[in-house]
């Protein structure tokens, strides 16, 4: 049995441990700043996850629900930051935490693997408040980013043609296409399945509506089913 002096103690050693954590609530700076890493990392993540150029070429559900993925790997990153800073062993949990969830999350083609890396790295630069870092690698990070997407990359697929069709629609789909700025990387076509390949480039302000309209005005004698891909 404990002696009163030893009981109270353990009493009090008892709410103390009760209590641990939860006094940093009565903190207002400390609330205020941390408010302040996750404002921060969430709106610089905003910056590069809803880039104009990448959200103009969206063209699926998963791509226009793409940023909030990126917003949650920047929110994730300053809290990761902000547990390492107060205990750094906790970093191997994190680690191996992370590695779960970047292989159970699918973010799309390596460039949007690169933006959603950019975004866990400014959001961890916020969590250990190296702010000048985080907001000149957002700023690099969006020129960077409007650079590689003024000229874009991909196919567009013509099928349902027969083989007499292939030579006389190949040859007017690439007129129609360089007609409306668009650049033939190469040209192929698959007499066997109908239809003619073009890899493209074309600059990001030729939208794939813009193509789409003077494809689909092409003559009855020489119109396929158009497929588009990556633009």
């Amino acid at each position: 049995m404990l002696k009163p002096d030893s009981a109270a103690l353990h009493h009090s050693e008892g709410a103390a441990r009760l209590l641990d954590g939860w006094r940093g609530f009565s903190d207002g700076w400390l609330l205020l700043d941390m408010a302040c890493v996750l404002a921060l990392a969430l709106a610089l993540g905003a910056v590069i996850a809803y880039h104009p150029t990448a959200r103009r070429k969206a063209t699926s559900l998963e791509q226009l629900d793409q940023p909030k993925t990126f917003l949650m790997y920047s929110m994730v990153a300053a809290i990761a930051a902000q547990i390492v800073e107060i205990q750094p062993a906790m970093a191997f949990v994190i680690f191996g935490i992370g590695g779960l969830m970047r292989f159970r999350t699918d973010v799309g083609v390596a460039k949007d693997t690169g933006r959603v890396i950019l975004v866990t790295v400014v959001g961890l630069c916020c969590g250990l408040k190296i702010y000048v870092v985080a907001v000149l690698a957002t700023l690099a990070g969006f020129i960077v980013i409007h650079v590689l997407e003024q000229v874009v990359a991909g196919s567009i697929i013509v099928g349902g043609l027969d083989t007499l069709r292939i030579p006389r629609v190949a040859l007017a789909y690439r007129a129609a296409l360089t007609e409306v700025g668009c650049t033939v990387v190469r040209e192929q076509a698959e007499v066997s399945k109908g239809r003619v390949i073009f890899v493209l480039r074309a600059p990001a302000r030729i939208h794939r509506q813009k193509i789409a309209a003077r494809l689909d005005s092409m003559p009855e004698e020489t119109r396929g089913v158009v497929e588009f891909e990556g633009i």
